[in-house]
């Protein structure tokens, strides 16, 4: 087992790794009819101990920003996220910059 998952320990640690990961924000893009991202702050000061304390609340629909669809959003039969290994999601890719055509059509 170990000589089979070798080739692939080794492209991990030694292959280029790229985030194409978008942060969330007021701007970021969901289906028309989903919840957008909201961030509320809950406290931010000194608490009754005397100890600084600052709290967030977010939410989002689940369908916006950067995300993984797993099969099952498409197919009855398909696989959930949990189901689907590391590995599957690894792999060559290509950056294309489409900011200034999207910045247009928003």
């Amino acid at each position: 087992m170990l000589g089979a998952c070798a080739p692939q320990d080794a492209a991990l640690r030694n292959g280029r790794w790229v985030d194409l990961t978008h942060s969330f924000s007021a701007e970021t893009i969901y289906w028309p009819n989903a919840d957008h991202f909201k961030l509320e702050k809950v406290y931010d000061g000194h608490a009754a101990g005397g100890y600084h304390y600052s709290a967030n609340r977010y939410s989002a629909a689940e369908h916006g920003g950067t995300h993984m669809d797993a099969p099952i959003h498409f197919d009855i039969k398909g696989q959930t996220v949990e189901k689907i290994g590391i590995e599957q999601t690894i792999g060559p890719g290509v950056v294309i910059d489409v900011t200034a055509n999207s910045t247009l059509h928003r």
